[in-house]
């Protein structure tokens, strides 16, 4: 809590600093739009380790992230430029510039883009890190 009121996360943004290049620590600040890059995959990801996790993401025309199931958390999209589609269990969402959704965890989700490449910006609350363990000889079918 901070003298301002809220966490420094909800506040900081506002502080002239940061657009001098003198953020507070714990301030992310990137100009989004001024991201290059080619291909697929994360341009951008949320450099700390608070609450959020952020990644601005770019599909090349045609391209999609497959269906799939998160069972952890609510993923809010933003489309930063292009044209595609969101599948949210089994309904179709058309996507384009400004446009935003949130799809609710458990849904089942397919991003597509469409004849242009898809940019865009998801934040979702941070996941706890995947656990790797070693397999035991009882997951085999065996005795350990």
């Amino acid at each position: 809590m901070t003298d301002l009121g809220g966490e420094s996360a909800c506040w900081a943004h506002l502080l002239p600093e940061m657009h001098a290049g003198e953020a507070p620590a714990g301030v992310a600040h990137v100009d989004i739009a001024a991201l290059s890059g080619a291909g697929r995959g994360a341009l951008w990801s949320l450099p700390h380790d608070g609450d959020l996790d952020a990644n601005l993401v770019q599909l090349p025309a045609g391209d999609e992230i497959a269906s799939h199931v998160n069972n952890e958390v609510d993923v809010f999209v933003v489309v930063m430029s292009g044209n595609g589609v969101l599948v949210a269990d089994g309904h179709t969402y058309p996507l384009r510039t400004g446009v935003a959704a949130l799809v609710p965890q458990g849904a089942a989700r397919t991003i597509r883009a469409g004849s242009q490449s898809l940019r865009y910006f998801t934040v979702h609350r941070r996941r706890a890190p995947l656990a790797i363990r070693p397999v035991s000889h009882a997951d085999q079918g065996g005795t350990s």
